[in-house]
C-alpha cells in the first residue's frame, strides 16, 4: 500500500517507460536509485515506493505511475537537500517528507520525445566515479541481507596461530565483505586470514595489528543493512558537501581524524589530526585560513579554565607558573600569588583570565592557523605529539591539533604570499607574530563516517558524535558502548 503521496497527474496513464531501450533503461536506472534512497533510510516513502515496485505481478500501469512517481520524490528530496547549508544536512535526523509536484512528469515527457530519458534520469545523481561504486556497494551489502550474520559473542582474543570454533565465521564474514579470498574453512587463524584482517582493521580505522578484540568484533558484527544504511546516508552527504567545495581547499573529516589539502593537480599535503570529544566537539563547518600565528599565545576561554584547568590548581599550585600562564584580573592588571594562594583561589569563584605565554609548553605549539567563525574554532600545533599516535583522536576542546604543522605552515605561507624571510625569521624567535595570507583559503570540516575510495574499497569509521542514526539500533548502541 503506497502512503504519504498526493500525485495529481497520476489519474491517467502516462505515455512513459515503454518498451524501447532509452525507456527501459531509465526504468532500471531509476529503480536502482530507489533501492539506493531506501538503503538510506532517510525516507519511509522511498523504501515503500521501492517495496512496491517490487511487487510480484505488478500490472503495468501502476507499474509505470511507480516510477514516475520516484522520479518525483528523488527530485523533491534533491531539491531539499541542496537547500541546507554544510553541517546541517539533515540526513540521520528526522525522515525527509517529499510530495510529487503537480505537472511534475512534463520533464520525463519531453526527454522521452527527445530520445534522451535515461540522461535524464541518470542527472538525478552526481556524475562522479566514487558515487557509482558506493552504489554497486550498497547494493551488495543489501544482497547479503538474505543471509544470517554471526553475532561474534564475546570469546577470547584471537591471534595468528590459534585455532578456535569463530575463526570459521570470521574467515566467512571477512569473504562476504571483500577482505578474504582464501579457500580455507577451518578453525585455524593463520598468515592468510591475518593478511585480511590486517585490511578489515585499516579500512575500520582500527590498529592493523591483526588481534581480533573488543573493537575488531563489533565492527564484524555489524549487520549488511546497519553498513549499508551508514555507507549511503555518507555518499548523499559527501554529494550534498562537496557542491559547496572551491578548487583548492583544506578539508578535516572529523571521523577520519584527518586533514588533506586537496587542489585541482591532487592532494598536496595530508595529516593526522586531533578533533574535539564528543562533549565539545569539532563543528561541521565553511569556512578559511585568512592568517598564520607563529609562537601564538593562548588565551584561555572561560570554559576551559573551569573544565580542565583549575583541577589542576587546586592540586598544584604551581601548576600555572609551571605552564607559563600570566594571570589577570577584570581590569587587566597582572595578577601574582603564591602557590597556596592559587590553590585556594582555585576552589572560589576564580574570576581571573589566563594567558599562556608562547613556548615549547604552549597548548597551541608553534603555529595557529587562525579561521573565520564565530565559534573561536581554529587549527593549531600541539606539544604533545605522541597523541597523534592513537587510533582513536577525539581529545580536544573543539579546535583541530594538526600533525605536522610545521610543513603545513610553511606551504601555506609561500601559496599566501607572505614574506618569506620574515616568516623563517619568526619562527626563531620566541614572540607572538601574525601573517595574513594574502590569498586566504577555504577550509571545510565534514562528518564522512564511510566512503568509498577510487579503489572501490569501503572504509568506515567510528560515528564518534553520533550522527548517522544507524539502521539497526542495538547493534548501534552495542558498537557504540565498544567503542567509547
Amino acid at each position: 500500500m503506497l502512503i504519504f503521496w498526493t500525485l495529481g497527474c497520476a489519474a491517467q496513464p502516462m505515455p512513459l517507460w515503454k518498451a524501447v531501450e532509452d525507456q527501459q533503461q531509465a526504468a532500471e536506472e531509476l529503480t536502482l536509485q530507489l533501492a539506493f534512497l531506501s538503503a538510506a533510510n532517510v525516507s519511509p516513502q522511498f523504501h515503500s515506493l521501492y517495496q512496491n515496485l517490487n511487487s510480484p505481478n505488478l500490472p503495468v500501469e501502476e507499474r509505470g505511475r511507480l516510477l514516475l512517481l520516484g522520479f518525483q520524490l528523488i527530485e523533491e528530496f534533491n531539491f531539499q537537500l541542496s537547500g541546507r547549508p554544510l553541517g546541517d544536512d539533515g540526513l540521520g535526523e528526522a525522515p525527509f517528507l517529499l510530495m510529487a509536484s503537480e505537472g511534475g512528469e512534463y520533464p520525463l515527457l519531453k526527454a522521452a520525445s527527445q530520445g534522451r530519458m535515461a540522461q535524464r534520469v541518470r542527472a538525478l545523481t552526481p556524475d562522479a566515479h566514487e558515487y557509482r561504486l558506493a552504489r554497486q556497494r550498497v547494493a551488495h551489502l543489501m544482497a547479503l541481507e538474505a543471509f544470517s550474520w554471526p553475532e561474534f559473542d564475546s570469546a577470547p582474543l584471537l591471534e595468528p596461530g590459534d585455532s578456535h570454533p569463530q575463526v570459521v565465521e570470521l574467515r566467512w564474514v571477512l569473504k562476504q565483505l571483500g577482505d578474504y579470498d582464501g579457500q580455507r574453512v577451518d578453525v585455524h587463524y593463520d598468515e592468510d586470514l591475518l593478511l585480511s584482517v590486517q585490511r578489515f582493521q585499516r579500512r575500520h580505522g582500527l590498529a592493523a595489528d591483526g588481534v581480533v578484540g573488543p573493537r575488531t568484533r563489533a565492527w564484524l558484527r555489524a549487520a549488511p543493512r546497519v553498513r549499508a544504511q551508514r555507507l549511503a546516508r555518507n555518499t548523499l552527504r559527501q554529494w550534498h558537501d562537496r557542491t559547496r567545495f572551491a578548487e583548492s581547499y583544506l578539508l578535516v573529516n572529523i571521523p577520519e581524524y584527518r586533514l588533506r589539502w586537496i587542489t585541482p593537480q591532487g592532494e598536496r599535503f595530508s595529516s593526522r589530526v586531533i578533533v574535539g570529544r564528543n562533549s565539545r566537539r569539532t563543528p561541521r563547518m565553511t569556512t578559511e585560513v585568512v592568517s598564520l600565528v607563529v609562537n601564538p599565545s593562548w588565551n584561555v576561554p572561560r570554559s576551559i579554565i573551569w573544565r580542565d584547568l583549575l583541577p589542576k590548581i587546586r592540586l598544584s599550585g604551581d601548576y600555572l607558573a609551571k605552564q607559563r600562564f600570566v594571570v589577570y584580573d577584570r581590569q587587566g592588571e597582572q595578577v601574582q600569588y603564591s602557590a597556596e594562594q592559587w590553590q585556594q583561589a582555585a576552589s572560589g569563584r576564580f574570576p581571573y583570565r589566563l594567558s599562556q605565554r608562547p613556548g615549547d609548553e604552549n597548548a597551541l605549539g608553534r603555529y595557529k592557523f587562525h579561521l573565520t567563525n564565530s565559534k573561536a574554532i581554529y587549527l593549531h600545533d600541539t606539544p604533545e605529539k605522541q597523541l597523534f599516535d592513537r587510533s582513536r583522536r577525539a581529545l580536544s576542546s573543539g579546535c583541530v591539533r594538526v600533525e605536522g604543522a610545521d610543513l603545513l605552515a610553511r606551504q601555506l605561507a609561500f601559496e599566501g604570499e607572505v614574506d618569506l624571510k620574515r616568516f623563517n625569521h619568526a619562527r626563531g624567535l620566541g614572540e607572538t607574530r601574525w601573517f595574513r595570507l594574502k590569498r586566504p583559503l577555504p577550509v571545510y570540516m565534514v562528518y564522512w563516517s564511510a566512503w568509498v575510495a577510487a579503489d572501490g574499497v569501503a572504509h568506515y569509521r567510528r560515528d564518534i558524535y553520533h550522527q548517522d542514526g544507524d539502521a539497526d539500533h542495538k547493534n548501534a548502541i552495542a558498537m557504540r558502548s565498544t567503542f567509547d
